[in-house]
């Protein structure tokens, strides 16, 4: 805890996982439940690395960031004339937003193949879970 505040600027962990090319961001407010339970739908079910942010309000030391706070800034971000979720820029500008105006709802979203498609060597499962096909005492023999 700090006296006078954080000096730094925060992590914006949306427009980070846009950046890093995550295939699914999305955004919901506690305060909409059943926009938050939709979305926690769309997360699970992506094929791929998904990142749910919740935006949740501390009642018991945040008087400021309150539910009515956040029911006054927060709307739909699909419900935006340009709402483009596949663009990354777009995406990325509307992981920054935020003040007046926070966008809630699928920021980013691409489909590609998951690694284990990407890659057939995984189409057998875990490489840990295999048969090393060398007896095992041999190799720590070799080794140590």
């Amino acid at each position: 805890i700090q006296p006078r505040g954080v000096p730094y600027p925060p992590l914006h962990a949306l427009a980070l996982a846009v950046a890093q090319d995550c295939s699914w961001v999305g955004r919901a407010f506690a305060g909409r439940g059943d926009h938050l339970k939709d979305m926690y739908k769309q997360a699970m079910s992506h094929r791929g690395f998904a990142l749910l942010e919740v935006l949740q309000p501390c009642v018991s030391f945040n008087k400021v960031n309150t539910y009515k706070w956040y029911q006054e800034r927060v709307y739909r971000v699909e419900e935006s004339p340009d709402y483009d979720p596949e663009n990354e820029l777009w995406a990325y500008q509307k992981a920054k937003e935020w003040g007046e105006r926070i966008p809630i709802g699928v920021i980013f979203k691409k489909d590609r193949p998951l690694m284990e498609e990407a890659f057939p060597i995984l189409t057998a499962g875990p490489l840990g879970s295999r048969p090393l096909g060398v007896p095992r005492d041999k190799l720590l023999e070799e080794f140590f």
